[in-house]
This record gives C-alpha cells, sequence and structure tokens, in this order.
C-alpha cells in the first residue's frame, strides 16, 4: 500500500500489519488471563487466609514473643541495728564484736573488744564465766554508751561450723604466722590463705590476745562480712536462720529475722557495694581509752 504519494513512496508491509494484527490478539489474551487469575487467587485468599504470616508460620508451629523486662529494683530500706556477738570456748570467753548494720548508708561498722577489757573493775571474762552473756551484753552497752538491740552467743567450734556453712572464705595474711599456746595453734603463710572456721576463730584470738591489733581484727572480720553475705547464701537464708538459732544463744526471733527480709536482700545482692567502718579500741593495760571509746561510741551511736 502506498501513502503519501506526494511526498516520495512509503510502504507499509502487508506483512507486518498481519503480525501486529495477531500480536494484539495474544495480548488481549495475556491481559484477560492475568486479570483472571488474579481475581481467582484474590477469592481463595480471602476464604482460605493466604497471608503472608500463615504461610512463614504454619499452625504447628507456636510463636511468641520476646520481651526484654526491665530489671527487679532493689527495695528501699532503712535504718540501723546494733548487735553484740560473743565467742567463747569451754564457758571462757574468747572475744567480744560489735557490730552495725546501718541500711541508711549500706555499710557495716565493726570493732573487736578483748576479753580482757575491763568494766567497773570486772573483766568480761569474768562478767562472761559468772553471770553469763545477756549481762556482757549490758557491760559492754554501758561501756560504749549507746545500745544494742541483738546479741548472738556461741562456743568458738559452732561458730566454726556456722561460718563454714557461708562457703570458702579467703584472706589475706600479712606475714607468716606460727603460734601455739594451751588453748590454740595457728601456722599460717603469708599471701592469700582460704581459712576455715577455726582457723578464723584462732587468728581473732592472735590478733587481739598476742598482737594487740584490734585493727587487723576489725579487718578480718569485715572481709569476711563482705565475702560471705552474697546472693548464693541468700538462696538458703531460712537455713542459715534456724542453725543461728538452734546453735547460740540470742534475743533474735523469727519475727526480726522475717522483719529484715528486705534488708538481708539489698546486702546479699551482688550490686550492692556495702562501705566498711573500722572502729578501734586503743587499750591502756585492760582498760579502753576514753578518747578511744568516744570514736567507737560514734560509729555505733543511733
Amino acid at each position: 500500500m502506498r501513502i503519501f504519494k506526494n511526498r516520495g513512496d512509503i510502504y507499509f508491509s502487508k506483512i507486518n500489519k498481519k503480525k501486529s494484527a495477531e500480536q494484539k490478539i495474544l495480548i488481549t489474551a495475556l491481559v484477560v488471563v492475568i486479570v483472571f487469575t488474579i481475581f481467582f487467587i484474590t477469592a481463595l485468599a480471602v476464604k482460605y487466609d493466604f497471608s503472608a504470616k500463615k504461610f512463614f508460620a504454619p499452625e504447628d508451629i507456636n510463636v511468641t514473643q520476646t520481651t526484654l523486662t526491665q530489671e527487679e529494683k532493689l527495695p528501699q530500706v532503712k535504718g540501723k541495728n546494733n548487735f553484740i556477738i560473743l565467742v567463747s570456748n569451754e564457758k571462757s570467753l574468747l572475744f567480744t564484736i560489735l557490730l552495725q548494720v546501718d541500711m541508711d548508708n549500706i555499710s557495716y561498722s565493726v570493732s573487736s573488744i578483748k576479753s580482757s577489757t575491763v568494766y567497773d573493775g570486772k573483766s568480761l571474762a569474768d562478767i562472761y564465766s559468772k553471770s553469763g552473756s545477756q549481762n556482757v551484753k549490758n557491760a559492754v552497752q554501758e561501756l560504749v554508751g549507746t545500745p544494742f538491740e541483738y546479741y548472738i552467743s556461741m562456743d568458738s567450734k559452732k561458730f566454726s561450723e556456722y561460718f563454714d556453712e557461708f562457703g570458702d572464705f579467703y584472706y589475706p595474711v600479712m606475714s607468716d604466722i606460727k603460734f601455739k599456746n594451751s588453748s590454740y595453734s595457728l601456722k599460717l603463710k603469708s599471701g592469700e590463705q582460704k581459712l576455715n572456721g577455726m582457723q578464723t576463730v584462732n587468728l581473732l584470738c592472735y590478733y587481739l590476745d598476742e598482737q594487740n591489733n584490734c585493727s587487723a581484727a576489725n579487718d578480718l572480720i569485715l572481709n569476711s562480712l563482705l565475702n560471705k553475705v552474697n546472693s548464693e547464701n541468700l538462696k538458703k537464708k531460712e537455713k542459715l536462720f534456724k542453725l543461728l538459732v538452734t546453735n547460740s544463744e540470742t534475743n533474735i526471733t523469727v519475727r526480726d529475722f522475717s522483719l529484715a527480709s528486705d534488708k538481708i536482700k539489698v546486702l546479699a545482692d551482688d550490686k550492692t557495694s556495702a562501705g566498711t567502718y573500722s572502729a578501734v579500741a586503743q587499750y591502756e593495760d585492760n582498760s579502753i581509752s576514753k578518747e578511744s571509746l568516744q570514736k567507737i561510741r560514734g560509729y555505733f551511736v543511733k
């Protein structure tokens, strides 16, 4: 076919025209098929829930959402409690430990007192042997000049067994120790040593009676508190309390223990960094100096 006859000869091929018509028919048919397929699949999807969630998470697979929970906050605690701990051997007083647990500042204050300490003309050892632990508690309260609500009196053997219930204890011994007398013997090398309960009792006696070193005794007690009051022992606190009341003379009751539950939880938490204060008793013969007593009172005042 010739077109634009006035502008030269341009031809439209009959073969190409035939092919174009066939292409239009095929394209139209394809569009119809695609539209029908989309419509058919959509209808099935609505009826049978062909969703992506359904496809990737079949009915036989449980899908749970994992969420990060906020770290549990420790309870709010406050208050101060004073304790007197007496350790004896065959009804003879070995030493006395004064302890304050301060939950206002999350800290411990400790003062170790020799059994030979004189109050009102009598030693604490004499008071203990003649009238018992309760009267030693009263004497210490009057000597220091501040109240102590609780006392614990234990035989050294039971104390050492109870000490060991809290787990291993490592302590840096500053120098070699080799000592023996009629009451006990002690042999330790310098450096970090694993101490059992009886070794700890004997080392306290050695520091107090042989070296007159109340500062070293306080350090030993504070280290044991920081080491043994932990999350592992928190799990067995009921067992430990039961052992305490069955193996000692004490005025701590089940109610006292229950009320102190939050305080124990805070002190035993691994993230708690408890402060420590050493109230060192300075002696003049067997009497604590007045200046030293004033300083000790300052650590234990309520």
